[in-house]
């Protein structure tokens, strides 16, 4: 089992062997405990704008990751993310925003 903090500066290659950038930042999903992107530029609090474009044209979906090593490997074909978005959960009123907060691992074992 990998760490989160391992992924960190790894280098990301397309399934064509392309170069795509390096880990900047890990995006999770808190409620699952899962990861869902990887960027490759830093998510900063400048402007949401900026959040929003990094999300789209600078960041991988987890689910694309084809292998992770000493390098990450994302299949599709695709350099960044370009795909759909993932939709979001739908929340109930009562729901809080950012669910249950407990350490979990990449499995979604709660330590």
């Amino acid at each position: 089992m990998m760490h989160v903090s391992e992924l960190y500066g790894l280098d990301i290659y397309n399934d064509e062997a392309r170069f795509v950038g390096k880990v900047n930042d890990v995006i999770l999903n808190l409620e699952t405990g899962k990861v869902v992107r990887l960027t490759t530029e830093p998510l900063r609090a400048v402007s949401k704008e900026r959040a929003k474009s990094v999300l789209k044209d600078k960041s991988v979906l987890f689910k694309n990751v084809m292998a992770v090593g000493d390098i990450v490997i994302v299949g599709k074909g695709s350099n960044l993310a370009t795909e759909e978005e993932e939709e979001a959960p739908k929340q109930t009123p009562t729901q809080r925003r950012y669910g249950q907060y407990q350490r979990r691992s990449l499995l979604g074992r709660t330590k």
